[in-house]
């Protein structure tokens, strides 16, 4: 049996806290954000073209912004 995945897009939205589902590497080899890693969403990409499907997330141990598609992050849920 398949399960479902539902994903609340207003969790991302500009402002909100992601964190990577996998690790997610660079066309430059060296670079990598590692699997879990938080972030802020800065932006959503635009309505056509190769953004649309992209965010621009700020990482934590990043100097800055990546472009990100939205099927490499997850919301960010502050656990208590």
């Amino acid at each position: 049996m398949s399960q479902r995945v539902t994903k609340e897009y207003s969790l991302f939205a500009p402002g909100n806290l992601v964190k990577t589902i996998n690790a997610i590497y660079s066309v430059e080899p060296s670079m990598r954000i590692p699997e879990g890693t938080v972030g802020t969403i800065l932006q959503k990409g635009g309505k056509d073209g190769w953004s649309k499907d992209h965010y621009q997330v700020h990482f934590v141990s990043t100097g800055s912004p990546w472009w990100v598609r939205h099927h490499e992050i997850e919301p960010y849920i502050l656990s208590q």
